[in-house]
């Protein structure tokens, strides 16, 4: 994001003076000179001020209150001629307005911006600078740049800064107030912009908030601070120099990914609280720092692999108390740490100091597990625990993990350097497994409850590593630690004397240890395994046909670096690693039975009993249904679906309603392939192809939940009331413990690029008849706007809602796009495949911004294209082979009735084509079509061809400027008469006589004379092809001729004219 405000040019105009309520929709401009606004300024409901470009606006704050804005501000700048809020002292902008003198402008010098509830604001480069000054109330959160009270702020590369004042209190002295933008409730969405020097950058009470691509800093309280509301998204942005990041209140929905921070401390995202509804924590971006949590009976709180949670401030503070669900659940490679905000070797140098300060013990006070509630940790860190702030139980007692009476499972876990010890357990059922307890004074101590301990390492504990205390109330209490590593092959020194030459840790008390291990189980070389062969299943428009056979997407290559990563560490194409093509038209329900046919030809191959399958989009629905179905033949040992729209995608529905497309690369190479399909079988218009032939697929790939909202209430339909069914994702997903019972592995991979998926749509009735049954999206056929669709989160196709699985199957999230999956998530799906780390991959960026070149064959010819840099594919007239020397190029082969060439990311310049003539010759058309993210255009080209007849034809290809892209034909006489002979046997001609009349005068045209040099040139006679197309008029006229013959005549002829 670059975007700069630049200084505007000075003209002598005269200030203009508002004061009061905007009552009329009003326009301000750079014209009106400088204006001035004060306290008692706003804009009445129901009103639009409008303001243009290069427009300053200066405020001076006269009563109580300040601008305010009940109606609509829509403040359209641009990045040359932005607009201006600032205060009537600041002469850096508009000169000296209140002729003071030089002056500069200062933090607190106007009110600042209040919008009132349903109002609205738009801001496209704005500067809103020096306010602050405080409005109604005073409270410190009302000294702001702008305040959003119940309205919908939409701001965008924009610049609010120097918002903020200086108080003094006799208690602490002087301290900053401000913020640059108060979202007190309402909707906020801030991007591409700089929030910089102001008190808080962002501060939300409630409502939801949305910023993304920003820079915030240098903002003297925080980055931002969000304490209530619905929601707040953190997308791309950059934190520097801030006194802190940013904190939020757990019972806020927090979604967040790509963020960076520089700040001067606590370079994270704070979180406290009481959570009120299940919540998931990530830090994909930021380590979370906690300060206070709590979990209370009932409710769960699920912690993603690979979060990293700095606890307190470093000097003891900071807890997490659990009523409920603890659940924290990491993996070999993501593990997930409790840890202390000094802890710089994970997550950075979260506070700031670089190396002044290192982490140790009494760091953080402790997680908390009270009766009744439960945590399961798996692949988790627990270290510099243990500040025994209250003295808790007894003296001296200080401990990570305060276990009282919990069901608490730990697996794969390691706890270390923690004050005095890391487990201390006074009630309920601990069970830990595969863990490491090392470098504290004790491990565990105990004194009630159960505990089971084995295959886990405990050493380096300077005390005991397990203090049994409660053997010295009831010696018949006894801690379970047989089948552990003691830090020697002799075992531990049990103090009790049983084992007295154990030189292993110590143990004290009840425990039974007996058998231990000679060696540590975490350091033991993993077993040898061969990885189940795997099936890469791909989604819609996934797979095409070459001469006839299936192939795994040779257009987009959505597939090709997740199946080259996987051959690049260790599969082998044809021995462990398959693809599934299938025909994505039909049902999910046919191809699924293909999919057994399949999986039983790989098991024949490999003389194996379980395959690995990894599906795409609507392939994860076609591998769906073959698991869940009765003829499921317990063969799948791990599924792991990407981008698979579970619940459906909402953006199906303007296919099945009306066969359109949206304006992608995607979707806008479906719309052709079905234009194309619907042409060659005779079907009027694509709705009637896709409802006909059928496409049942786009029918299935419809959602099942709420989606369509009427435009006039604004109420969203509850699904299916009048919507649109599909009768075959219901059934999938109300069998869904089919699919969750048969015990292989699932991992579902969902995409989240940010507020880009259309989510809802806004219908308002149909206006095309025959179509949009159950309503027409609001503007749909309008180039500005939304068209109705209105986006939320997800990968540009399918929302987060929609690939969500069920509950009980957490969502792997992934930053990429739809069709970007397979290849950003490559090494990630090795991993779980193999449970390796990989170590090559490949990215290409075959789906980054794509172009694409097609060409498409409505009749019987066959075709070559040779591009600028003379690389040739398509059919080789002489030999009946087939060129395919263009990178990354697909021929469909000619042995097909649906041939056409795809060219990847096509080259500038003249691309020549080349037809010939098959079967019994006669009429043909080329579609030529160019499709980007941003651009798709398609034009006919219509001719006559005899059997084996050579037509030259090109192509211009400009990337730049696509727009005229078009295939012109190469007219020479002999073409010329072969289209009149074609077009007569078409009985386009409707006689003999006036076939040859025609004939006769093309012979005309072209005539040629002798130079001096003795050569012949060719020339042609343009007043005779002019006088030839008047006769062509007189012979449509008396129907001697149809329309079809006239066109393709009349197009020679010019062509003739234009080029010679």
């Amino acid at each position: 994001m670059v975007f700069a405000f630049l200084g505007l040019p000075s003209f002598v105009l005269a200030d203009t003076a508002v004061s009061g309520a905007i009552s009329s929709d009003t326009t301000w401009s750079s014209s009106g000179g400088v204006y001035v606004i004060d306290s008692s300024f706003s804009v009445a409901t129901g009103t639009t001020l409008t303001i243009e470009p290069g427009t300053i606006i200066k405020a001076k704050t006269t009563y109580y209150g300040g601008p305010s804005i009940y109606g609509e501000l829509v403040v359209l700048g641009t990045s040359e001629l932005p607009i201006y809020f600032t205060s009537i002292s600041d002469d850096s902008v508009g000169g000296d307005t209140n002729g003071d003198g030089p002056s500069v402008g200062v933090s607190g010098g106007w009110q600042g911006l209040f919008f009132k509830q349903g109002s609205t604001g738009i801001f496209d480069y704005a500067n809103i600078s020096y306010a602050g000054y405080g409005g109604y109330a005073y409270s410190n959160l009302n000294y702001v740049g702008i305040e959003n009270d119940g309205g919908t702020l939409d701001i965008q590369h924009s610049n609010v800064r120097d918002n903020s004042r200086i108080l003094f209190d006799w208690a602490i002295g002087y301290y900053p107030v401000g913020t640059g933008i108060y979202n007190k409730s309402g909707i906020l969405s801030i991007s591409d912009s700089v929030i910089d020097n102001n008190g808080s950058g962002i501060f939300s009470e409630f409502g939801d908030v949305t910023i993304s691509n920003s820079i915030i800093k240098n903002n003297s309280i925080r980055g931002f601070g969000v304490v209530g509301g619905e929601s707040i998204t953190l997308l791309n942005n950059n934190f520097s120099g801030n006194k802190r990041t940013g904190n939020i209140n757990i019972t806020v929905k927090f979604i967040h990914n790509g963020n960076i921070s520089n700040d001067i401390n606590d370079r994270g995202f704070g979180v406290s609280g009481e959570i009120v509804e299940d919540t998931i924590l990530n830090s994909n971006d930021l380590p979370l720092l906690i300060g206070g949590v709590s979990i209370p009976f009932g409710k769960t709180l699920t912690i993603e692999p690979g979060t990293i949670m700095k606890i307190g401030d470093g000097n003891g503070g900071g807890y997490i108390v659990v009523y409920g669900n603890l659940i924290a659940k990491g993996t070999g490679d993501l593990k997930i740490y409790f840890t202390s905000k000094k802890d710089d070797s994970v997550g950075g140098d979260t506070n700031g100091d670089g190396s002044d300060t290192i982490p140790g013990p009494k760091n953080w006070n402790a997680i908390f597990l009270e009766s009744g509630s439960k945590a399961d940790f798996d692949n988790v860190v627990v270290r510099y625990s243990g500040y025994n702030y209250n003295g808790e139980y007894l003296l001296g007692v200080a401990t990570a993990i305060y276990q009282r009476g919990a069901e608490f499972l730990v697996l794969n876990s390691l706890f270390e350097q923690n004050f005095t010890t890391s487990i201390f357990q006074d009630a309920g059922t601990t069970t830990i497994n595969h863990s490491e307890l090392t470098n504290q004074n004790m491990g565990i101590w105990s004194r009630n409850g159960s505990i089971t301990i084995s295959q886990s390492s405990l050493h380096g504990n300077t005390g005991c590593a397990i203090y049994n205390q409660g053997s010295d109330i009831d010696p018949a209490r006894v801690v379970s630690a047989q089948n552990n590593w003691w830090g020697d092959s002799s075992g531990p020194r049990d103090v009790s004397g049983s084992n007295p030459l154990g030189t292993g840790d110590c143990i004290s008390g009840n425990i039974l240890y007996d058998p231990f291990l000679t060696e540590d189980p975490l350091i033991e070389a993993s077993p040898i395994t061969t990885p189940d062969p795997v099936i890469i299943i791909p989604g819609i428009m996934g797979s095409a046909y070459k001469n006839d056979e299936l192939v795994i997407d040779p257009i987009l290559h959505t597939y090709d670096d997740l199946l080259a990563t996987l051959v690049a560490n260790g599969y082998k194409d044809g021995v462990d690693l398959f693809t599934f093509p299938y025909e994505w038209r039909d049902s999910n329900i046919l191809s699924a039975a293909f999919l057994r046919n399949k999986i039983n030809e790989v098991q024949t191959i490999c003389n194996c009993d379980k395959v690995d399958l990894v599906a795409h989009s609507m392939g994860g629905l076609v591998a769906r249904q073959y698991i869940q179905s009765n003829n499921y033949g317990d063969d799948v040992d791990q599924v792991i679906f990407l981008g698979t729209p579970h619940k459906g995608s909402v953006v199906d529905y303007i296919k099945w309603e009306a066969g359109q497309f949206v304006p992608e690369v995607f979707d806008s190479l479906m719309g052709l392939f079905f234009q194309a399909e619907a042409l060659r079988n005779g079907y009027p218009n694509v709705f009637n192809y896709i409802h006909n032939r059928p496409i049942v697929s786009v029918q299935e790939l419809l959602p099942t939940f709420d989606y369509l909202k009427d435009k006039d209430t604004g109420i969203v339909r509850t699904y299916p009331n009048n919507y649109p069914t599909n009768t075959f994702l219901q059934d999938l997903n109300t069998n869904i413990p089919d699919l969750l019972n048969t015990g292989l592995d699932v991992t579902n991979i969902v995409g989240n690029i940010g507020d880009d998926t259309v989510e809802k749509i806004r219908l308002i009735p149909s206006t095309h008849s025959g179509l949009w049954e159950h309503g027409e999206p609001d503007g749909f056929y309008v180039i500005l706007g939304d068209n109705g669709l209105e986006n939320g989160l997800g990968d540009g196709t399918v929302t987060i809602y929609g690939a969500t699985l069920d509950n009980s199957i957490t969502n792997e999230n992934s930053s990429a796009s739809h069709r970007r999956i397979p290849t950003v998530e490559e090494n990630k799906i090795f991993n779980i495949l193999t449970g390796k780390t990989s170590t090559t991959s490949i990215d290409n960026g075959f789906n980054i911004s794509p172009k694409i070149l097609m060409l498409q064959l409505l009749s019987p010819i066959d075709f070559v294209i040779t591009a600028p840099d003379g690389n040739k594919i398509g059919k080789n007239f002489a030999n009946g082979e087939e060129y395919n020397q263009i990178l990354n190029a697909f021929y469909s082969g000619y042995e097909t009735d649906e041939e056409y060439i795809t060219i990847l990311n096509p080259l500038d310049g003249e691309y020549k084509v080349e037809i010939q003539g098959t079967d019994n010759g006669g009429e043909y058309g080329v579609l030529t079509s160019f499709v980007s993210d941003e651009f798709a255009t398609t034009t006919k080209t219509i001719g006559i061809t005899e059997p084996n007849q050579i037509t030259n034809l090109e192509v211009v290809v400009n990337n730049a400027n696509p727009g005229g892209i078009a295939l012109e034909k190469e007219v020479t006489l002999d073409v010329l008469i072969n289209d009149i002979n074609g077009a007569y046997n078409l009985n386009w001609i409707k006689d003999i006589k006036t076939r040859d009349f025609l004939i006769k005068q093309a012979k005309l045209i072209v005539k040629f004379e002798n130079k001096k040099n003795g050569k012949y040139e060719k020339k042609v006679d343009k007043i005779i092809i002019k006088l030839l197309q008047k006769e062509l008029d007189l012979l449509l006229k008396k129907s001697k001729i149809s329309q079809e013959a006239y066109n393709i005549i009349k197009d020679d002829l010019n062509w003739l004219i234009n080029n010679n």
